[in-house]
């Protein structure tokens, strides 16, 4: 459940980077931050502005590089040039590249326009690289599975769903995002070991303590079959596909099984459609407590999930807890530095503040709130922001921190 910010995961997402530049003092702060995210291995979480996919741009850019001591090539749109030659660079198939000086062999450019991939070319791409695998396509996603068909249809409905509620719950807000520009990808594997195998190439030793991801850099969300309908298929009693899952989806529990599809869906869609931006300076309690806000399972839907900003019950519980001993600066350290969503001791107490922090705003601080993220949509990538600049972002939008930490407070202590 997480982003994969530059290898980390589980409990749910990451953020990478950072904000704003001016001038060549902006191209500077670049440069050694694109040295740094070029060595991550992947950064998850989970678009856009100038930055998101033109429709058609005048012409392509063609690099050969290596990384990894593999050739590639790559056929997309420049967005960032670093001083010292490092380029982050648009595929057309989604994907954005790092690139450091010494990885890049050749660069030319052609006349051919760039333009997305269609959904056929993208399921195309996907049997390439992963022959074993079986594709399905909704209005909006382009799924490649290797477990029943029947899940990865249950799948694609859930998505749409949620794709639906994502950009409904925003213009009823005022707030009307793009569409993404190409259809968005999902992987599901048929079991964790299948899973954890593939991931480890991304995530490194992360892999082995998460059971979904959204990747920044790919553009993708990768799962496995949660409810094992696979392994029932070939050693349980026969049955329908169909019934085996929402026998499991019944069961106590299967609620999480459904939040962590949401949870990592929600990134990729805040990255395609505007709401973030990849490889900019997105706080982490924004990014990961958006998507435990629409994460949230409901309990009346033999579906598993229906609406959006249902309170969880999970996180509400977990941070009334942790309220008995919060320190008097938690508010700050959530808004100004990232490091509590990376240490195991303050993970839990962090999401569940993320998420309160979250709905809180999102009900009491409406205007503000999305007037807040339409100003963190606007970041640029590899810039990076300082704690002060991230202070001085939220206070600009909110006011006086202790006033809001007060409202915060009364509000989550009211909260059913």
């Amino acid at each position: 459940m997480g982003v994969v910010r530059a290898g980390l995961a589980t409990p749910t997402n990451g953020t990478p980077t950072n904000g704003t530049s001016r001038g060549r003092r902006g191209m500077r702060r670049r440069t050694g931050f694109l040295a740094r995210v070029a060595r991550a291995a992947a950064l998850a979480l989970a678009v856009t502005g100038s930055y998101g996919f033109p429709r058609v741009a005048s012409a392509i850019d063609v690099l050969e590089v290596e990384q990894d001591g593999k050739p590639v090539r790559i056929e997309g749109k420049v967005l960032v040039e670093a001083v010292d030659g490092g380029l982050l660079v648009l595929d057309v198939d989604g994907t954005m590249w790092p690139l450091q000086p010494d990885e890049i062999k050749s660069r030319t450019t052609d006349d051919r326009p760039f333009t997305p991939l269609t959904a056929k070319s993208l399921e195309e791409r996907l049997l390439l690289e992963f022959p074993d695998f079986r594709t399905l396509r909704t209005p909006h996603y382009v799924i490649g599975y290797r477990t029943s068909q029947t899940y990865a249809q249950w799948c694609g409905s859930l998505y749409e769903r949620l794709y639906r509620g994502f950009l409904n719950y925003w213009k009823t807000r005022g707030w009307d995002l793009k569409e993404p520009e190409l259809p968005l990808v999902a992987l599901i594997f048929e079991n964790r070991e299948t899973f954890t195998n593939h991931a480890r190439t991304e995530l490194g030793d992360a892999a082995s303590g998460v059971i979904g991801y959204y990747n920044m850099r790919s553009n993708r969300v990768t799962m496995y079959d949660l409810t094992g309908v696979d392994e029932f298929r070939r050693n349980g009693p026969r049955a329908s596909d169909a019934a085996h899952i929402q026998q499991i989806l019944s069961q106590p529990g299967a609620e999480r099984t459904v939040a962590t599809i949401v949870h990592e869906a929600t990134h990729q869609l805040a990255y395609n459609c505007g709401v973030q931006v990849r490889y900019a300076a997105n706080p982490m309690w924004v990014s990961e407590g958006l998507a435990v806000f629409f994460e949230s399972p409901d309990h009346k839907s033999d579906r598993g999930w229906r609406t959006v900003g249902a309170v969880n019950q999970v996180h509400l519980a977990n941070f009334l807890q942790y309220m008995a001993t919060r320190p008097e600066n938690s508010l700050l350290t959530l808004l100004i530095e990232d490091k509590r969503f990376h240490d195991p001791k303050q993970i839990p107490d962090a999401y569940s503040e993320a998420w309160g922090l979250n709905h809180f705003l999102a009900n009491r601080r409406r205007d503000q709130y999305v007037a807040y993220l339409k100003r963190l949509a606007e970041k640029k990538p590899l810039v990076e922001e300082t704690p002060q600049d991230r202070l001085a972002l939220f206070k600009e939008c909110f006011g006086d921190l202790r006033t809001v930490d007060e409202e915060f407070l009364r509000y989550m202590r009211k909260l059913r």
